[in-house]
């Protein structure tokens, strides 16, 4: 019998310490899908004066005529309007005008950080936009590319803490001569970098404007609701 009780508490101490072991153990989480579609989104959006707001500069400044013998180069700071839900302050350098009668550039360079529901940054930003359609038809058609690099503090997913960059490739950005809205446009977009874990990632989405400001972004075969105007996602 003291030998069966002394088994016992034995066996009993054994498992104590395991399960104090696996409580101790701090999981190494990696990127996940949603915080790849939340750093997308809010890179792409008007709200947090990202890519679509380049395109929308591109189109305005395209419209002096006054540029179409210079090209110019500018130099600002920008910032959210108070109560905004995404807050931010850029540093930004604007190089423009027409490379000829038909195509229009606007080259870029920003940094600065914002504070958005989903996602925390601090970046740099470059790109490049190239608007035709001036010779002819209904819409201006606008092409181009964007990359930030920086760092990402995460408030949905993992949560996690990422240094890493985003790159944007428009295709055929189509906004109306009339109206002035967006019609319809596809981007790739990708996000690479390395979690405060260690975890490398790497995540590719395809975003098609569907209208209304919203677009379908998927990123491995899931799909994401994204408002192009907020940065929100669904």
């Amino acid at each position: 019998m003291k030998t069966l009780k002394l088994l016992t508490i034995t066996l009993f101490a054994v498992l104590l310490t395991v399960s104090c072991n696996k409580k101790d153990e701090t999981p190494i989480l990696d990127a996940t899908t949603e915080e790849a579609a939340a750093i997308m989104a809010t890179s792409f959006c008007t709200d947090n004066a990202g890519t679509m707001s380049q395109v929308a500069d591109a189109i305005e400044l395209s419209q002096n005529t006054e540029l179409k013998s210079s090209l110019y180069d500018s130099s600002f700071t920008i910032s959210s309007a108070p109560g905004a839900a995404i807050t931010y302050q850029y540093q930004v350098n604007y190089s423009y005008g027409f490379l000829n009668s038909g195509n229009f550039q606007l080259a870029y360079e920003s940094n600065g950080n914002y504070n958005s529901p989903n996602v925390n940054a601090t970046i740099s930003a470059a790109g490049s936009m190239n608007v035709t359609g001036f010779l002819s038809g209904d819409y201006y058609v606008v092409n181009g590319q964007s990359g930030r690099d920086g760092t990402f503090t995460m408030k949905i997913g993992n949560k996690n803490s990422i240094t890493g960059s985003v790159t944007t490739t428009l295709v055929n950005f189509k906004v109306s001569k009339t109206t002035g809205l967006l019609e319809s446009g596809t981007a790739t977009i990708v996000v690479n970098g390395s979690t405060s874990a260690g975890m490398n990632f790497g995540f590719t989405g395809t975003l098609v404007y569907t209208g209304n400001y919203t677009g379908t972004l998927t990123i491995a075969g899931k799909q994401f609701i994204i408002n192009i105007s907020t940065g929100t996602i669904q």
